[in-house]
């Protein structure tokens, strides 16, 4: 036989799906590898592009600053000068000439201000979305593989599920960004991108309020440890504070340069800690609405926030990939733990504060020891950057979740799946349990919140509603 018709004959034995198939993935990720390239050479003309506007603004900024001298010089000598109309003429036609140039300027100072900030948006929208292509190449060559691994673990799944689905919950109008439990069990909160937050009550999962003053969307929801606030963030640069019993606004924080993208309360309760894009961790005194201190960090483009309980120490993590801890008193950088390749999206405390997991855009869940400050656990199971991660309170599972559409139920002494929540076809952005183990709540991607509950909760009870107002509980504890 001839080498063309072996050729013909090799071809002929591969199915005409694989060979379809084949070439529609080589196609996409020439597309996408192409995108990226583009993205990042119009990045740099942008931000070249913006240099020469900047310094385009200083100069104009100096001739203004000369005409108005030489304005006033000329008032002044118009003024002393009484040698004639013709001294007085030539000293008003000046000064017309001089206020027709300015207006000029600053007419051409507004559509060179306008075009920055047009070019400094675009900028950031590139950033954006060179960042996440490379994620959309790395979830598309791994699908496949990441099918039939979920196809195998399903297979051997427990016959008894740790947590079924009892209620989803539905209003808001955008995608559901965060969720928190209160500490009494009581009431889930959720934030979302339609900028408002909502309270749901438990377990019947009733609306009982609507948040709204927000002006962008909201970030992160956090209750305090008594119960008695809930606090928001959002992008548009403020933390404000609420009552859950009635729904009221008690104060807006406002001291951020770029949107507010997390918080977190003390254990004690008496100090919110808030970031943002500007790379702050900035602290307010609830109880009268005041800025306590600014901790300027060495990370990069902050994504999470979180106090070790029991103790004056705070943890954050961002695009560099390292979780960095601060004592909150001092404000003095305590230690640091690396090991992620990629920016980290989520840090979370174990409940007796021994452990601490984190996760992020390498889509692997490490759990650290804080005693010796080592890694203890690797957990991989995702095939997309890991959103969010919480505790079960008795600190025998973890939940997670990413924008593989997957919620899971990881039993962290074996470091297996044990349950898989939540499968949709969208990211899946927030994690919560309820204090006392028996609620779960998963949201994202879509408007609704998924509500999950537990047949046998761990023995744990929910913080008795305290009687006090808040400044009396702030004297007791100090």
């Amino acid at each position: 036989m001839s080498e063309t018709n072996k050729t013909a004959a090799s071809a002929g034995d591969l199915p005409w799906f694989t060979i379809i198939a084949s070439g529609l993935a080589l196609t996409l990720l020439t597309v996408l590898f192409t995108l990226v390239v583009r993205g990042r050479t119009v990045d740099t003309a942008l931000w070249a592009r913006l240099q020469e506007q900047q310094l385009a603004v200083a100069a104009l900024d100096d001739q203004l600053k000369q005409l108005i001298s030489l304005s006033d010089a000329q008032s002044k000598t118009g003024d002393d000068d009484s040698g004639g109309e013709n001294t007085g003429e030539a000293a008003a036609a000046f000064q017309a000439n001089l206020i027709e140039r300015l207006q000029l300027l600053a007419e051409e100072r507004k559509l060179l201000i306008a075009e920055f900030t047009r070019l400094s948006s675009r900028v950031e929208q590139l950033n954006y979305r060179v960042e996440h292509l490379g994620n959309r190449i790395d979830r598309n060559r791994h699908s496949r593989a990441a099918n039939e691994s979920a196809s195998g673990k399903k297979s051997g799944a427990p016959a008894a599920d740790l947590f079924r689905l009892r209620r989803t919950l539905s209003g808001h109008k955008a995608a559901v960004v965060a969720v928190a439990f209160s500490p009494h069990g009581d009431r889930l909160a959720t934030s979302s991108e339609d900028r408002t937050v909502k309270l749901w009550e438990l377990p019947a999962g009733k609306l009982s309020y609507t948040l709204t003053g927000h002006t962008d969307s909201v970030t992160d929801i956090q209750f305090s440890p008594d119960g008695e606030w809930i606090a928001s963030s959002s992008r548009d640069r403020t933390v404000k504070l609420w009552h859950p019993d009635s729904g009221a606004q008690v104060r807006t924080f406002v001291g951020h340069r770029d949107g507010v993208t997390g918080i977190a309360f003390s254990p004690d309760g008496l100090t919110l800690a808030s970031m943002g894009g500007d790379n702050k961790i900035v602290f307010w005194d609830p109880f009268a609405g005041t800025r306590l201190a600014q901790l300027p960090t060495s990370a990069q483009q902050l994504r999470t926030l979180a106090y070790a309980p029991g103790a004056d120490t705070i943890a954050a993590a961002g695009r560099d990939s390292a979780i960095r801890f601060w004592e909150v008193k001092s404000g003095r950088e305590l230690f640091a733990l690396t090991g992620h390749s990629n920016a980290i999206n989520s840090v979370a405390f174990s409940a007796d504060g021994k452990l601490v997991a984190s996760a992020g855009l390498d889509r692997d869940i490490w759990i650290w020891s804080l005693s010796d400050r080592k890694r203890k656990k690797k957990m991989s199971g995702h095939s997309a950057p890991v959103r969010d991660l919480a505790f079960s309170p008795d600190g025998r599972y973890l939940a997670s979740c990413s924008e593989d559409g997957q919620a899971l139920v990881w039993e962290l002494s074996t470091g297996q799946i044990v349950q898989r929540l939540d499968d949709r076809t969208s990211s899946i952005t927030s994690v919560a349990f309820s204090f006392d183990g028996q609620w779960l709540a998963t949201a994202g991607g879509g408007k609704d919140v998924g509500l999950w509950s537990s047949d046998s909760p761990p023995n744990a009870k929910p913080l008795a509603k305290s009687g006090k107002p808040p400044n009396a509980r702030r004297d007791a504890s100090g």
